[in-house]
């Protein structure tokens, strides 16, 4: 997926960072429970953090299983829940579409890729979007409205990124109560707007250098692919504005078990998500910090 929404793990307690780990792994052993092996591949840090802010069962029951990755040890994994089993739907939903994206844009051996990609995680899918009807709705509905917009162009970053961020706060009508309902749909309309402004910012000079879609390039006028300062300094004023809403959201919905690793990462993670690609410096520390974090 995107990967922006993940902790940072020096500032972690040892043990906030193990209830971490379990519930990646968690996910990645419910992905291949419901949807076989290959759904696998799609586990990522974005849907973990949606299976804690969701839970609302109570203290976290793990048992030990292998990895694939590692298949001389255990690892303690996260038992099956309802926000794990949501969490799981929705990555499976997710990540088809974000595939079936990828099959129009980019390099050819990378849209052949996603299209067998595609074509193997059909029936997952399928299963998928019958257990999450609402959401694998909203995933076509606003994942269509945005690809007519790459059609044509379209140099509003705010039209481009309200269709991501309508998509992921249709998760919350999952929510039962409506207080926090409200405030999980807040929350992750204005996460969904700052992963899709950081996932335009990252791959700006990608998308300029194969004429790839990116609302970036219409909006303001990059040089060699780079953002001039004022212009960096407009788009950052704007998210920042997102991730207040972002955080007032959070306080209203009020603490659960996971509180410690969702603060991390909406007061610490994200904004130092923001300033890895704004430096250019994003794709080293991802692959620094999933080396060193073993996940």
């Amino acid at each position: 997926m995107y990967g922006y929404v993940r902790p940072v793990k020096g500032e972690l307690k040892i043990s906030e960072f193990e209830r971490f780990r379990g519930v990646y792994c968690g996910l990645c052993h419910e992905l291949a429970r419901r949807y076989g092996f290959l759904s696998r591949f799609l586990v990522n840090y974005d849907f973990t953090f949606l299976a804690m802010l969701l839970a609302d069962e109570g203290p976290a029951k793990t048992c030990p299983r292998r990895c694939p990755s590692h298949p001389f040890r255990r690892t303690e994994c996260l038992e099956s829940s309802q926000s794990l089993q949501t969490a799981a739907d929705m990555t499976v939903v997710l990540g088809w579409w974000k595939l079936a994206d990828g099959t129009a844009d980019g390099r050819l051996p990378a849209r052949l890729g996603c299209g067998l990609a595609c074509r193997a995680l059909k029936r997952a899918y399928g299963r998928a979007a019958a257990r999450q009807p609402d959401f694998a709705a909203a995933a076509e509905e606003n994942l269509r409205a945005l690809q007519k917009l790459e059609k044509e162009k379209c140099p509003s970053l705010d039209a481009a990124a309200d269709k991501f961020a309508r998509l992921l706060r249709s998760i919350a009508s999952g929510v039962e109560d409506l207080a926090r309902r409200r405030a999980a749909g807040e929350l992750l309309y204005h996460l969904g707007r700052i992963i899709y402004i950081l996932d335009a910012a990252d791959d700006l000079a990608e998308d300029i250098k194969t004429d790839g879609y990116n609302p970036l390039r219409y909006r303001f006028q990059p040089v060699d692919g780079k953002l001039s300062d004022e212009d960096e300094k407009v788009l950052r004023t704007g998210m920042q504005h997102s991730h207040n809403a972002l955080v007032s959201a959070y306080v209203l919905m009020g603490e659960n078990v996971y509180a410690g690793i969702l603060s991390n990462i909406i007061y610490l993670g994200l904004p130092a998500a923001t300033q890895a690609v704004f430096a250019g410096t994003w794709n080293t520390s991802a692959k620094i910090h999933r080396k060193r974090s073993s996940i």
